[in-house]
């Protein structure tokens, strides 16, 4: 065994589970890369060394031990659209960039930011994506139906009989031989060339380059999210911890490399992550024996797949597409919170209407508005006073959290209309563990309004972090500090004698 504090230091312990796994997922594996490779325009051999050099390279360098990598369906589609308007080599140009930008997200330690995408919107685009992709394959789907809707039944229905073996490679194998020998056509794969990849840096038009860099950040995005969620569901199946920031180096690296030798860009893949775990796979080798396995296979028979006719490999994907789609997923969070459903239901509208990037922003900005809004209405909390045998009406409310720009003004607008009949309004801030500036100038603004309105407004519990900011804001002066930073028992207690 190695030594423990080396970066690839590796456990004998595990040898037969990683070799296991190793060999599972490139089974899993193959079939889809054909696919993606295929769909995305660049050819079944792009897929295919996708799948064999991120598959090592992304493994080795990155920060998921047991995460296996290749193409998947949401970086098709976008490279699918990118191929239709600009070609091939745009499209390498555009893949070169994202690795670039995914290894500068991991260098300056960005990957942690990633995670602040709201889950709704992760549903969101997944479900748009599997529509996207869906939509895509018709056309494929259009040259054999009825072969293409064998294959895609078998994705969906050989599952109900069996997991062990990958719904996908039954489906390419069955569909292939029944295109062959029952409904033959002639939309095939075609001729795949044979040896290693070479070397080559894309070439592209001048006027291409904004879109490609646009292309470019959108796929490192979406690389980022995919590979960063399979990682937690990686770490959540194995009770590990990875590491974000060596994830996304990791990614670049990969991608980098298959870019520059005709292969397509690939993540994290979520599917062949969970089987190489599930078939024991605890470390980088078996990420890495996953893809020396199809690197052999496309060496030795890569010639066969020239056969497979494209409805088979398109069926494949709008099987795998159906499979996608977050049924239960949305259902649940749209029962649970019509918010969080609307989220859910705008994201995937925007991912299939305009594209993904709009989708996600969008997406996150309308969680942040809905998080407002709920918090605006959790925030402030009224405590009933006994005002027997006082002159005055006197009211206590709590603000419940730190009272930042996302929050002040519905919760200052709130407390406006409630105390508007009082003569007395306690306010306590015990429970205020922060303030930003425009939390303290909302309550200079409602000191003041309610003054106007002969409301006089009391602070309690005030804290020690926030008495500076307070008194520099002109929320405070120096004879109301000793009072503000009393507890709320006390200042009531002051506030009810003073109003017998």
């Amino acid at each position: 065994m190695l030594r423990k504090n080396h970066r690839f230091a590796y456990d004998i312990k595990n040898l037969k589970g990683d070799i296991l796994g190793g060999f599972t997922t490139a089974i899993v594996a193959l079939p889809l890369a054909l696919a993606f490779g295929v769909a995305s325009g660049a050819g079944a051999k792009a897929g295919l060394y996708s799948a064999i050099i991120t598959g090592i390279l992304s493994t080795l360098f990155g920060g998921t031990p047991a995460q296996v990598n290749g193409p998947t369906g949401a970086m098709t589609v976008v490279l699918i659209e990118l191929y239709e308007k600009f070609g091939i080599e745009a499209l390498f140009a555009s893949m070169l960039v994202a690795g670039l930008i995914q290894i500068l997200i991991g260098v300056f330690r960005l990957g942690k930011y990633i995670h602040l995408i709201p889950q709704p919107v992760i549903i969101g685009f997944t479900n748009g994506i599997g529509f996207l992709i869906f939509i895509k394959m018709i056309t494929y789907f259009k040259t054999n139906p009825l072969l293409a809707s064998i294959t895609i039944l078998i994705m969906l229905l050989f599952p109900l009989l069996t997991k062990k073996v990958p719904a996908s490679l039954v489906a390419l194998i069955v569909g292939s031989v029944i295109g062959i020998y029952f409904l033959p056509t002639d939309a095939l794969v075609g001729t795949i060339p044979s040896g290693l990849p070479n070397f080559a840096l894309p070439t592209f038009k001048l006027d291409a380059l904004y879109q490609i860099l646009r292309s470019g950040f959108v796929l490192a995005m979406l690389g980022c999210i995919e590979s960063l969620l399979a990682s937690l569901i990686v770490d959540e199946m194995t009770r590990t911890k990875h590491h974000s920031n060596r994830e996304l180096i990791g990614q670049g690296i990969g991608n980098t490399v298959a870019s520059l030798f005709g292969a397509l860009i690939g993540t994290g893949a979520i599917v062949r992550s969970v089987v190489n775990v599930n078939a024991g796979g605890r470390t980088r080798l078996s990420g890495i024996l996953h893809g020396l396995i199809l690197l052999v296979i496309t060496l030795k028979f890569g010639s066969l797949a020239s056969t497979i006719p494209l409805a088979v490999l398109g069926g494949i994907l709008m099987g795998t597409a159906i499979k996608m789609v977050e049924y239960n997923a949305t259902r649940t969070i749209a029962y649970a919170s019509k918010r969080a459903g609307t989220v859910v239901i705008v994201t995937t509208l925007l991912t299939i209407f305009t594209d993904l990037t709009i989708a996600v922003a969008f997406g996150t900005l309308l969680s942040m508005f809905f998080f407002v809004l709920r918090m605006g209405e959790v925030y402030l909390k009224k405590y009933d006073i006994d005002c027997t045998g006082l002159t005055k009406e006197v009211v206590s409310y709590t603000i419940e959290g730190p009272l930042f720009f996302g929050v002040a003004h519905a919760i200052i607008s709130k407390l406006e209309i409630e105390a508007a009949d009082a003569d007395i309004v306690v306010l306590n801030l015990m429970n205020m563990p922060a303030i930003d500036s425009s939390g303290a100038i909302s309550l200079k603004n409602i000191k003041e309004v309610l003054k106007s309105n002969d409301v006089e407004l009391v602070f309690a519990g005030l804290r020690e972090n926030s008495l500076d900011l307070l008194l520099k804001m002109d929320v405070l002066t120096e004879e109301e500090v000793s009072l503000s930073s009393r507890r709320i028992g006390e200042v009531l207690d002051q506030v009810k004698a003073l109003a017998i």
